[in-house]
């Protein structure tokens, strides 16, 4: 941290660094040059072979950011041993923001895993969690019967859940295929199996959790107003909701304009996607659609119904709904 290597220079940038180096080395580089080069680590960085992870301040006066980039160049150069620079914008010789001193001190636990008890897992620095690459490839842990999105129990195709905030949560909004096992009369156009199921009412919603508890000895039930209300609001923007057909968001007035252009398609609920079209949110395991295709019934504040997440047909903004 903020380690001086080539004193030279140090005389040359620091606030004090005169007085400095004339004190401790009796002489000035422009005395004795030799006497400074002796002293540099700088010039003797061929002999080291411990793995070196450096920190800087972008504003320290006492000892220059270019001292870490010297240090880093050598290492770098050599190719003896690995070499990491981390530089924290702003900052003076000591770090003061929290999030820099966090910062710097999961890079030493990480540098501690990795070289000193080797228990860290190889990271790849070339890739991104939050790409499409990395989404795909979360994507493999999505459960299938065949096509259709979801798990079997006792031979019943259901929705498969993971974790997501503190809650058990359904990957995705209850599909078409998953809701017709309970409800028989319930039709749908073939291809669709994995659309939301739409047009549930809230009684229909919690007679199928009731039916999820008897059929799987767990417990199903709709989430509470208080405890899902953050989890949508997280949802990111951008997913299928009127604004994401319209290519803009709507006032009011365009938003009652485009569902009447809405009717002259020929399906029905056709802005409806299949589940899992749009980016899903999640560290470890994504969750889709909580920003968009259906609004979902949850147990309002006062035990009434109330509908949360934003839905295909209405703008994304609740205010602009018209």
């Amino acid at each position: 941290g903020a380690g001086d290597v080539e004193w030279i220079s140090d005389w040359g940038n620091v606030d004090f660094g005169a007085a400095f180096d004339n004190y401790y080395f009796g002489k000035s580089p422009l005395e004795d040059p030799e006497l400074y080069i002796r002293k540099s680590p700088f010039f003797r960085m061929h002999k080291v072979r411990t793995p070196t992870i450096i920190f800087f301040g972008t504003e320290d006066r006492n000892v220059p950011p270019s001292q870490g980039w010297s240090h880093y160049r050598a290492l770098q150069q050599l190719e003896q041993t690995d070499v990491r620079f981390v530089l924290f914008p702003g900052e003076p010789h000591g770090l003061r923001k929290l999030t820099h001193q966090r910062r710097k001190v999961e890079e030493e636990m990480a540098w501690f895993d990795n070289y000193l008890f080797q228990t860290a897992e190889p990271e790849n620095e070339a890739f991104e969690e939050d790409s499409p690459l990395g989404m795909a490839l979360k994507r493999l842990a999505i459960k299938k019967v065949g096509t259709r999105y979801g798990v079997l129990e006792k031979s019943v195709l259901i929705p498969e859940v993971v974790t997501h905030h503190g809650l058990e949560l359904g990957r995705f909004e209850v599909t078409r295929a998953q809701y017709a096992a309970f409800e028989k009369s319930y039709r749908f156009n073939p291809g669709t199996d994995n659309y939301p199921a739409n047009n549930i009412s809230f009684e229909q919603a919690r007679a199928y959790c009731a039916w999820l508890s008897q059929l799987t000895g767990q417990t199903y039930r709709l989430g509470s107003e208080e405890e899902m209300e953050p989890i949508y609001s997280a949802a990111k923007a951008g997913e299928n909701t009127l604004d994401y057909w319209a290519g803009y968001s709507p006032n009011p007035d365009d938003a009652a304009r485009l569902l009447e252009k809405v009717k002259g398609l020929p399906t029905p609920a056709p802005l409806l996607k299949e589940g899992g079209s749009f980016k899903g949110v999640g560290e470890e395991e994504l969750v889709f659609d909580l920003g968009g295709n259906v609004a979902e019934w949850v147990i309002g504040k006062d035990g009434s119904a109330k509908t949360l997440g934003d839905s295909a047909d209405r703008p994304a903004d609740a205010k602009a709904v018209p």
